[in-house]
């Protein structure tokens, strides 16, 4: 998964990519670590799937362009837009799943 650290980075890769997941964590959150790691593992099998990560404090910006204020989150973005949406608790089976729908339906 990769580390992006500014809003233009983050804006191009989805712009770049037809099927992102978004990854927001917080400082010093140790669910947010484990949950990136549990996350990244998932995605290895999804190979149109483009992954990226950030820290909320990295980028400021994030915040209001995303609507997120907390970690963990993470965003499911088919062609620029948001298809899925989970924070704190995040169901990886239920992701997985939703990543799967949509590689399917899309043919991707």
């Amino acid at each position: 998964m990769n580390h992006l650290k500014n809003i233009n980075d983050i804006e191009q890769t989805i712009i770049g990519h037809r099927l992102c997941l978004f990854y927001i964590k917080a400082p010093d959150c140790g669910v947010c670590n484990v949950m990136l790691d549990k996350i990244g593992r998932m995605t290895e099998s999804h190979a149109q799937l483009e992954t990226f990560y950030t820290d909320i404090i990295e980028e400021p910006l994030i915040a209001g362009r995303f609507l997120v204020y907390s970690g963990p989150t993470v965003l499911l973005l088919l062609d620029g837009k948001e298809v899925y949406r989970a924070s704190g608790f995040i169901d990886i089976m239920e992701l997985d799943r939703k990543i799967i729908q949509l590689e399917e339906v899309y043919e991707l």
